[in-house]
């Protein structure tokens, strides 16, 4: 029978983890939260479990694929405090970074699906009455609006793609 410490230590074996997840995980296993508490303290103090590092290693391996936003939402799913969300996205990222993403992105997504449009879209009687730009406007934005950009983001990149296609 494995020690509520054998077990985490298996777990970040494979991967970093939160303290909240650790709980979550180690309760699910039927472990004691006397027993749970005590595994954490000693994780902690060795370092195993550090919510700082694990909310800076998320956000710089997510920074390039979404926004600031998206990132702050998923790191309070996983249990990281306001406070130091806001701190590491501070820390992580710089002012004009997100403009900068967001227009990158926006041009992938508009070559994307310019690519579906004349290779497929254009063809579909459902598509036939909707002008290309109306409809990759579309796209774009909705997929942009996934990824966490505001909606002020999302107009003023889509408008800068556009006036260069």
């Amino acid at each position: 029978m494995k020690t509520a410490l054998d077990a985490a230590l298996t777990y970040l074996s494979r991967r970093l983890y939160t303290r909240f997840e650790m709980v979550q995980r180690l309760g699910q296993k039927g472990f004691a939260s006397d027993e749970v508490e005590k595994a954490l303290e000693r994780l902690v103090e060795w370092g195993y479990l550090n919510d700082r590092e694990y909310a800076l290693s998320y956000c710089r391996s997510r920074q390039s694929s979404y926004s600031k936003k998206r990132i702050e939402v998923e790191l309070k799913h996983k249990g990281i405090e306001d406070e130091l969300i806001f701190d590491v996205l501070e820390e992580s990222y710089l002012p004009s970074q997100e403009q900068a993403l967001c227009r990158q992105q926006a041009q992938k997504i508009w070559s994307e699906e310019l690519r579906r449009w004349e290779s497929s879209y254009q063809y579909k009687k459902s598509y036939a009455k909707i002008p290309r730009e109306v409809f990759l406007r579309q796209k774009v934005g909705q997929k942009l609006l996934q990824k966490g950009y505001s909606l002020e983001l999302v107009y003023h990149s889509i408008d800068e793609i556009a006036g260069r296609d």
